[in-house]
């Protein structure tokens, strides 16, 4: 069985507590911010996606662009 600690000759495991628990919390962190800015990223795309496919064909100056074909 593991005891926390310091006296005697085992090793001092509440030293290491702390660093552990921050780099945890970090790690915990990024990866939320990770997964928030997918997440923004896949709505901002699907956003696009809606406004291009029914804005239809783009044109300027007698030059037309149709970003998104429908092959009816």
């Amino acid at each position: 069985m593991m005891h926390f600690s310091t006296g005697g000759s085992g090793f001092p495991w509440r030293r290491l507590l702390y660093p552990f628990a921050i780099v945890g919390a970090f790690v915990v962190g990024v990866w939320g911010l990770v997964a928030a800015l997918v997440w923004l990223l896949s709505a901002v795309a699907h956003t696009a996606t809606v406004i291009a496919g029914a804005a239809g064909p783009i044109g300027v100056g007698g030059i037309t662009l149709k970003l998104f074909s429908s092959k009816r």
